[in-house]
């Protein structure tokens, strides 16, 4: 494995916090530069960034080339085995107090890392904080804003532990506790979340951290839903910090796995989302209070007629 860049790890920097950017990268070079643009223009400078691509011939390693200007960039490129390799490769070679997990084709928004190490270093004991977020096209155009009601239980399993990578920062040492990402699982994101919250505090931060880009071909596209559908059922069922958790907590849990059809469904039915919504409800009522209402408004779309209902209420609002 040959890095580029220097080793930061026993540099003296000036900053209370150090945070680390990972940033896993395979053929991105369309959107990399960007990303890397909105990591650098930062108030706030990152301590490492270490960008780990997986081989790419796309044009990619001419830009990381470009990007040797700023010090704090290491980079390597060889082939691995999918994202979870990636982003383990890069948390091993982390040496910062914060670390961030950034897609090589979303963005950070002014500001952010200003506000989340001031967030960390005025709350010692929390270890996990969760922004809202952005969604963009491949312009980088704002399509719509999501913002979280809180890190609690109860509000991350009912949107199935469906948080943006983008706007997430926690403690380096947790990985000690947790271990890595798990290539067992498609939604390996998703359950390292899961691990982190059962051994730390978390708290969200109400403002828009990043942009987080949606394009067709990507690794969350319809044609992947049936196995990121299967995969998180069995990441529900296998947690072990699930099974010794108290009862509310196992609850929602097994609510999340029905919940998720609200965004990855392998079947477009009404009678397949109808049976999961009722087994949602009776399991974590709450769900409708976190949930956007596009989510929910797509839901009624399924129905026979809701098509039609909905363009009435709309002529209806508009008198």
């Amino acid at each position: 494995m040959i890095i580029v860049g220097k080793d930061l790890s026993a540099s003296a920097v000036d900053a209370e916090l150090r945070l680390s950017i990972v940033v896993p990268s395979y053929n991105q070079a369309d959107f990399i530069a960007a990303t890397l643009d909105s990591i650098f223009s930062q108030s706030v400078e990152p301590y490492e960034v270490i960008v780990v691509d997986g081989g790419s011939s796309d044009g990619t390693i001419d830009i990381l080339r470009d990007y040797e200007r700023f010090s704090a960039l290491r980079w390597l490129s060889e082939t691995d085995e999918g994202p979870a390799d990636a982003v383990n490769k890069g948390l091993r070679l982390a040496t910062g107090d914060l670390v961030g997990i950034q897609s090589s084709d979303d963005i950070y928004f002014k500001d952010a890392f200003s506000q989340v190490v001031r967030t960390f270093s005025s709350k010692p004991d929390v270890g996990f904080v969760l922004g809202d977020v952005a969604g963009i096209d491949s312009n980088g155009n704002i399509d719509y804003t999501r913002r979280f009601k809180g890190v609690g239980w109860s509000e991350l399993f009912a949107v199935s532990m469906c948080i943006p990578q983008s706007s997430i920062f926690f403690k380096r040492s947790l990985i000690g506790k947790v271990g890595y990402w798990n290539p067992a699982y498609y939604g390996c994101d998703l359950d390292f979340w899961m691990r982190l919250l059962f051994h730390t505090q978390a708290i969200h931060l109400p403002a828009v951290l990043s942009g987080w880009r949606r394009y067709p071909g990507q690794r969350t596209s319809p044609e992947k839903y049936r196995r990121i559908w299967d995969d998180y059922w069995r990441m529900i069922s296998e947690s072990k910090e699930l099974a010794s958790a108290p009862s509310d907590v196992r609850r929602w849990a097994r609510a999340s796995r029905h919940l998720l059809v609200l965004r990855f469904s392998p079947d477009p039915t009404f009678k397949f989302h109808f049976r999961h919504l009722v087994q949602a409800f009776l399991l974590h009522p709450q769900f409708v209070r976190y949930n956007p209402r596009r989510a929910l408004v797509k839901q009624l779309m399924l129905v026979p007629g809701g098509r039609a209902l909905l363009l009435s209420i709309k002529k209806w609002l508009k008198r």
